[in-house]
């Protein structure tokens, strides 16, 4: 009976075949091995309460913190939170400090209403109404943002005479892809330009400088004076942030620069 042979050694020159054995330890295939841990929720909108936060929290807090999260993104005035829950200022103060101080709230600062204190959840970003918008920084006005944008939409009126939202829209994008304004926010810019009477809105007639803009359509054009008697000039009636001004906020008919401006007109 011949000799058995041995199986060949891999040489340099031949290549191992490959490990087709699962690539687990002996101790992973353990039951005591901790499990992978989940992948945490995004930050900006929890669907649900999580189980994590309330379990570790005295009661009291717990309820605090479930009010504030059902508000979402619009957080939750704590003068709210004391009529809802009834509580007395102190205790919802001692309870939204201590929240706040772990991590799990924070206070905001509405631009509407300065003096307000409104809460939300850490981890969501709170809503453009809330924050202002583009157009404001740390609850403030950046007026060289708006100062820009500005000069973007003057420049296409004056390339195209007269032209609605859209078109200036249009125009900003193909001058630069990366300036990234959506057509709200152009929208806007030219109806405080309008109050400032640096543009005029009106309706294109579909001929001569309006030639571009179909006919009934509202564009703008360069400025004119207003149409109309002293109360059709007032810039309540066209203002685009008329539904967030209230005399306490920051947008007050106090502090409407356009307001005062009509105030003073010679009518």
């Amino acid at each position: 009976m011949p000799p058995r042979k041995r199986p060949l050694e891999p040489s340099s020159g031949m290549p191992a075949q490959p490990d087709v054995k699962p690539l687990i330890s002996p101790a992973s295939k353990s039951t005591s091995a901790p499990a992978p841990a989940p992948a945490p929720a995004p930050a900006s909108a929890p669907e649900i309460l999580p189980a994590s936060i309330l379990n570790n929290l005295p009661g009291p807090e717990r309820e605090v913190y479930k009010r504030i999260y059902e508000a979402g993104n619009k957080g939750m005035w704590s003068q709210d939170i004391r009529y809802a829950m009834k509580l007395a200022a102190p205790t919802l103060t001692k309870l939204t400090r201590a929240l706040v101080q772990r991590g799990i709230l924070k206070e905001v600062t509405d631009v509407r209403h300065r003096g307000k204190k409104v809460f939300m959840d850490a981890r969501i970003e709170p809503s453009p109404e809330i924050t202002g918008g583009t157009w404001y920084h740390n609850g403030q006005l950046d007026t060289d943002a708006v100062a820009a944008v500005r000069r973007r939409c003057l420049d296409q009126i004056d390339r195209l005479g007269a032209a609605t939202p859209d078109m200036v829209h249009k125009g900003v994008e193909r001058e630069d892809p990366r300036a990234g304004y959506a057509i709200d926010q152009i929208r806007d810019i030219l109806q405080t330009m309008a109050l400032d009477r640096v543009l005029e809105e009106c309706r294109s007639t579909g001929e001569g400088e309006f030639s571009a803009v179909r006919a009934g359509r509202v564009c703008y054009r360069r400025g004119g004076a207003p149409q109309g008697g002293m109360i059709e000039g007032i810039p309540c009636g066209v203002c685009p942030r008329i539904d967030e001004c209230s005399p306490d906020g920051v947008i007050s008919p106090t502090t409407c620069v356009y307001y005062k401006k009509w105030l003073q007109m010679d009518f």
